[in-house]
This record gives structure tokens, C-alpha cells and sequence, in this order.
């Protein structure tokens, strides 16, 4: 502990009052640790808290007085898988790394899911966790916002020259999580009884005898419990561990969308395949046309023997799959081999998820003669989960060079889980870019049944972040960090809106749909 002065100071703090005359400092200690604490306290009561254990000495105070409090929980029934599940998750902010500003967030997590956890199977069970976690996080980010924003945390996170508060927050969680482990967690909670143990024989001197008793009590426990204490929570890592990722992953989540909100007005969220089936089906746009039995512009067949041989006398042409050949149409004359001979530019209308050195563009002709979002949706046959529009990058093919590219009439593609298409018949031109984007490498998705990182079709982590679309429904995209390729000017903004539905309208499309009959 710091000396008298600073100590009283602290105690002040926690106690939220100043010491009376007639109360000696080592009981205000033992008060702080033990008698106006409980583990039943609000979240308004954890805000204060946290505001006031930014004091490092009372930091201090508020680990040994959580340490106190998990004590007289464990007396109270040793055996209590949920009383050891919320010991370990108190043990993490045990961590040096961690730092007071990140235990204060973790702490209100605790508050959180703790009323969510009513037994040991909630604990055992990958997906009730997870489920939990889940639930504990939507209600306390508000909270956490709030602490992050106060304006003690902000003098901090300015004087430790942090860029994103959020960020910082969230890689400190991860980091804590990968470094967890059985032996670590049991190590930090006899670490903490040491501390405690030696501010209480430092304090028992200079009490009353009846505090003493306590004192000695308490003392007698601890020796008697912190082996049993210890060793029981360890088999707590791997689920601890599941809650520290899904909430770091939450508030990296959280901090993302910020960023690319603040970087791209207008742009909302992806929308999903099956909300935008619910918007198209309620009140179809101008883009989506009732699909007739046979579509206007059908794709390409990748294994007919025509378009084989077109793809084999043209090795020199960018390298193209199957699923590609079928975006083109085999109307209007279909797919053709070409050089676009510069000087010339090429286009291509993102939104923050899509990449500015994609493989699908149009020529500026093309590009000029697309009026608004509806034109360009119907003519290129762009699903709405695909791209939500917003922002056009340019592609410059110098005098004297020449692209080879694939080109030809964009396919019809069918709107999924609804009765409409989209027609396509704009000329749309295939090749790579010579450097691929910077994507934003997001912390890996957890599985909501398993606890651990999806997987994508590649075999690789899902680094998507999830965002919620206009319907309600989970959209998660990747985003976009940066354009490298430097003949790729932009993005700028079309004009033509960065979404297809505000939340409003959406909302407005489903309340008045008809109902099935």
C-alpha cells in the first residue's frame, strides 16, 4: 500500500464519504473490504466502482475487496460450480496486463452474465454459454460505452496515446484469453490471497479486538482454502476463455463499425440474403422484375464445348473459373476475349465490404449512361447481399497499353427466396487488378454452438465482422482497409445513396406487408 495519506485518500473513495473521526484507518480498511460490499451490486453501483478504482491504490482496494467477496461465497458451498465459474472470471482482472481500465469493462460483462448463469449445465453447455455471453454483452456495451467515454478514461487513453479506446480494449481481452490456462489462472488467485494476507496482517495491529477476531478468521480461511480455491477454478479456463473471446470479438465488432460509419456516410450495413427477400417479396423495388420462365439474359454454361474452346485459345486472358463464365450471358453474342487499348478507364461501384480491385467492371460508356442505384442493380444484375452500392472506383489503362479482359452481357441472376430477378444485359468486363486490397483482418467469428472460431468454405478463420441489417437479421461481411493498387483512384461517392432501404423504410416495408393467408 501506498502511505497513510494516499491510503486514506483511496478508502475515501471507496467509500464514497470521508473517514470519520471516531473510525480508525485500519478499520476503514477492513470496511472497505468487508462490510459495504455486495455481490448482488447494479450496474450503477459497478459504474461507480470503476470510475473510482482508475486510482491505482484503489484498484487495489476494489481486487481485494472482490477477493473478499468470492471468499464468503465459496463458505457458503464450496461445491457451487457457478460460485467457482464467477471466481475465475474475477481472477482475469488479476492479470497484470490487463490494466484497471480493461477490468472495469470485463467487470461489468461479470455484472451481466451473472443472472444469466443459474447452473452448472449453463456452464458446460458450449452453446447455453455462448448464448449467454451473447446476451450479458448486448446489455453491457451500453454501460461499457458509457465508462469508455467518461472523461477520467479519455484523459488516459489521450495520455497513452491510444487511437481507438474500443480497439485497445478488446486486443487486451483477446491477448488475457490466449494466455489463460490452468496453471496461470490458479497461480493469479493465490497471488491475490498473498497480497490479501498481508494487508490484513498489516491492518491487525491497529483495530479493536472484535475486528481482530475477524481478522483471524478470515486469515485461518484463507490458509485453509486457497489450495481448494485454486485448484477448483482451473477447470474454468476453457469456458472463461470462450466469454473473453466473444467479448472481445463484440467490441472490436463495435469499434469497426464505428470507423467505417465515420468513413463512409451514408452506408448503413450489408443487408442478407433473406432480408432482402423479405423487402423484395413485401414491396418489390424498380430493380426487381417478376421472373418469367425463361430469363432475359440466361448465363453461360461453363462446360459447353463452344465457350471451352473460346477459353482455350485464349491463354493469354485472365485466368477464369466456372462460376465466373456463368455471370456472363450467352445472349448478345456472350462472353468474347478483348484488349481494351488505353487510353481508357474502367469502373466499379463498391460499398465499404467490397473490394476496389475486384474482377467484375464496366467500361465509361457504361458507366455514364447508369442514371441512378436502379439502373445499375438491374443492368449488372447486383444482388443487393452482394453490394450495397455507394461509391465508384476508376481504373486507368494508360496510352500505349493494352488490357486483356474477358467481356460481354452480364447473366440474369435469380433474387433467392423470392418469385423476382434481376435482368442483367449490361457489358460487363473480367480481369485483375495487379494488387489486391488490404482487408481488415477482424478477430475470428465464434460458433454459437461450439464456442470456437468458425471456419470458412476456405478451411480458414471467419474474420468477418457482424452486423445487424435493416430487417434485423445478421449480415456478417468482411471489410474493406485500404486500395493498394495504385492505377485505382477513389472510392468517391456516386451519388446515388449508399443503401437500399433505410431502417426506417425497412421497417415501414414489413409492418405494412400483407400477411399470408
Amino acid at each position: 500500500m501506498a502511505d497513510t495519506d494516499e491510503t486514506l485518500d483511496a478508502l475515501n473513495e471507496v467509500h464514497g464519504q470521508e473517514k470519520p473521526d471516531d473510525v480508525g484507518l485500519g478499520e476503514w480498511i477492513w470496511g472497505a473490504l468487508q462490510g459495504d460490499f455486495s455481490t448482488e451490486r447494479s450496474a450503477g453501483q459497478i459504474g461507480f466502482d470503476l470510475v473510482v478504482s482508475l486510482i491505482p491504490i484503489v484498484d487495489t482496494l476494489c481486487d481485494l475487496r472482490d477477493l473478499c467477496a468470492n471468499l464468503r461465497e465459496y463458505r457458503k458451498d464450496p461445491s457451487n460450480k457457478v460460485t467457482l465459474f464467477f471466481i475465475a472470471t474475477t481472477v482475469v482482472g488479476f492479470i497484470p496486463e490487463v490494466g484497471t481500465v480493461v477490468k472495469g469493462a470485463l467487470r461489468l460483462t461479470w455484472v451481466y452474465l451473472k443472472p444469466l448463469i443459474k447452473h452448472a449445465d449453463d456452464i458446460a453447455n458450449a452453446s447455453k454459454l455462448v448464448a449467454a455471453a451473447n446476451r450479458a454483452c448486448d446489455a453491457a456495451l451500453p454501460k461499457i460505452t458509457e465508462f469508455l467515454q467518461h472523461n477520467r478514461v479519455a484523459k488516459w487513453a489521450t495520455d497513452g496515446k491510444l487511437p481507438d479506446i474500443y480497439q485497445f480494449v478488446s486486443k487486451t481481452i483477446r491477448e488475457a484469453a490466449d494466455k489463460l490456462s490452468p496453471a496461470v489462472l490458479g497461480g493469479l488467485l493465490n497471488d491475490k490471497f498473498n497480497d490479501l494476507k498481508s494487508l490484513l496482517e498489516r491492518i491487525r495491529p491497529i483495530v479493536p479486538s472484535t475486528v481482530r477476531e475477524r481478522i483471524d478468521d478470515l486469515l485461518k480461511n484463507i490458509e485453509a482454502k486457497r489450495q481448494a480455491m485454486s485448484g477448483a477454478i482451473q477447470s474454468f479456463t476453457q469456458p472463461v476463455r470462450t466469454v473473453l473471446k466473444i467479448f472481445a470479438k463484440r467490441l472490436e465488432d463495435k469499434a469497426l463499425k464505428v470507423e467505417v460509419y465515420r468513413t463512409n456516410r451514408g452506408w448503413i450495413a450489408p443487408i442478407s440474403e433473406a432480408g432482402a427477400a423479405r423487402l423484395i417479396n413485401a414491396k418489390p423495388p424498380k430493380w426487381a422484375k417478376k421472373r418469367p420462365r425463361t430469363m432475359k439474359f440466361p448465363p453461360l454454361k461453363p462446360q459447353d464445348l463452344r465457350t471451352q474452346a473460346l477459353v482455350n485459345a485464349h491463354p493469354d486472358h485472365p485466368r477464369i473459373q466456372d462460376w465466373m463464365i456463368a455471370t456472363f450471358s450467352k445472349a448478345k453474342g456472350g462472353m468474347r476475349a478483348d484488349a481494351i487499348k488505353g487510353p481508357a478507364k474502367l469502373y466499379r461501384v463498391v460499398d465499404p465490404s467490397n473490394e476496389g480491385a475486384g474482377i467484375f467492371w464496366m467500361t465509361e460508356a457504361e458507366f455514364k449512361a447508369i442514371k441512378d442505384r436502379d439502373g445499375w442493380r438491374s443492368r449488372f444484375a447486383v444482388k443487393p447481399d452482394w453490394n450495397q452500392n455507394g461509391w465508384v472506383v476508376e481504373y486507368e489503362i494508360k496510352a500505349g497499353e493494352s488490357l486483356p479482359v474477358w467481356r460481354g452481357p452480364a447473366a440474369s441472376q435469380k433474387l433467392e427466396g423470392t418469385d423476382y430477378y434481376l435482368e442483367g444485359g449490361g457489358e460487363q468486363v473480367l480481369f485483375y487488378p495487379s494488387s489486391r486490397d488490404e482487408m481488415v483482418k477482424a478477430m475470428p467469428r465464434i460458433d454459437r454452438v461450439t464456442g470456437k472460431p468458425l471456419m470458412d468454405g476456405a478451411g480458414n478463420e471467419d474474420r468477418r465482422v457482424d452486423f445487424t441489417d435493416v430487417t434485423g437479421a445478421t449480415a456478417p461481411t468482411k471489410l474493406r482497409a485500404r486500395i493498394t493498387d495504385r492505377r485505382i483512384k477513389g472510392p468517391i461517392e456516386t451519388g446515388w445513396g449508399a443503401t437500399d432501404y433505410t431502417p426506417q423504410e425497412a421497417q415501414r416495408i414489413l409492418l405494412t406487408a400483407p400477411t399470408a393467408s
